[in-house]
């Protein structure tokens, strides 16, 4: 949810200012995430009242940037560093960020995070398949792709003992698109806590979404402990147990 309001805002952005998505999906344009790094310092909740901000940066050659935060009042709850190519949708050649003009919409400095905006997953680390997924018609774009927002739940999702965690960084690299009907082979593995590069994780966990054998997104999840989870296994058992029961 919290990549959900950053990419709703900027659609917003893009609609308020001009050129729209739409005004480039129908001359033939597209943009495409290619990377996000995201650090979140606070728990967004039910209710919150949320302020979300986003603005284009200086991008270079074929590279346009985009970055994000997330107050809660005067709180920052989550900065978000992007990456993106704008492609032509019929040819699949990519833009140069001079051939267009983004001068309409609100610009700033590019944030720096702690978070590397560029990571390699070390060759040595042995991912094992921790789940599976197909590309649902519900999850797909105007391109037929699926967007790149369904990508952390479903890998999140694959992640042992998530209900007693809480994230405190995403960093994901898209590195080929998912048609509609793909089916995904989903990987992951515990990794040395330096590899995120996140001050406030206690854990670091690695996903890679593949389609056959081509890498498809990989996404380093920084965890820390949920002090007071709603639930557990054990929880959950009990009330199967009960609701079978009374049945």
């Amino acid at each position: 949810m919290v990549l959900r309001f950053m990419q709703e805002t900027a659609n917003h952005q893009m609609r308020d200012n001009k050129p729209s998505y739409y005004d480039l999906f129908f001359s033939g344009k597209s943009f495409i995430i290619t990377r996000i790094s995201i650090e979140l310092y606070e728990q967004l909740h039910q209710y919150d009242e949320i302020e979300v901000r986003c603005w284009v940066c200086e991008g270079k050659a074929a590279t346009f940037v985009r970055c994000y935060q997330i107050y809660r009042e005067d709180t920052l709850c989550a900065q978000a560093y992007s990456e993106w190519a704008l492609a032509d949708i019929h040819s699949g050649r990519l833009i140069h960020t001079s051939e267009i003009d983004f001068s309409g919409y609100e610009a700033g400095e590019k944030l720096e995070l702690e978070l590397p905006r560029r990571f390699h997953i070390p060759r040595d680390l042995e991912l094992k398949k921790i789940g599976m997924d197909r590309v649902r018609y519900s999850a797909v774009d105007l391109n037929g792709h699926m967007n790149n927002t369904y990508y952390p739940d479903m890998c999140w999702d694959c992640i042992p003992d998530i209900e007693r965690k809480m994230v405190t960084s995403m960093n994901i690299r898209f590195v080929h698109e998912a048609l509609l009907n793909s089916e995904l082979d989903i990987y992951g593995a515990e990794a040395d806590a330096g590899l995120a590069k996140d001050p406030r994780a206690e854990q670091v966990y690695v996903t890679q979404s593949r389609i056959g054998e081509r890498k498809n997104v990989e996404i380093i999840f920084g965890l820390k402990k949920l002090e007071h989870p709603l639930w557990d296994k054990e929880q959950l058992n009990n009330l199967m147990n009960e609701d079978t029961r009374e049945r």
